[in-house]
């Protein structure tokens, strides 16, 4: 087969290897969520993610959702996060993704 533009992409997307991103839910004056945030940061050295902040006070309807949740972090729509963050755990899962 040969080689054209075409194929050359679409053998680089299937192969391309996708950053995870983790959702952090959380608010200004969170001391737990400031000691989350740093665990996920640390752990960032040895995982491969982005975390995307999401201030829950800008919005009506995630205030009701996490308001007395946070920090509430999700990786792919799955909570890994509640309160106060398991580091074990959170390695565990990391490593799977």
């Amino acid at each position: 087969m040969f080689l054209t533009e075409q194929n050359y992409h679409e053998s680089n997307e299937s192969t391309a290897v996708k950053t995870l991103q983790i959702d952090f839910y959380t608010q200004k004056g969170c001391h737990l969520c400031e000691e989350a945030f740093e665990l996920l940061e640390k752990l960032q050295q040895e995982f491969d993610f982005r975390i995307h902040l999401i201030d829950i006070s800008e919005s009506p309807h995630l205030l009701r959702c996490y308001g007395n949740d946070i920090p509430v972090a999700t990786l792919d729509g799955r909570t890994i996060i509640k309160h106060r963050p398991d580091e074990r755990l959170l390695r565990r899962v990391l490593a799977k993704a």
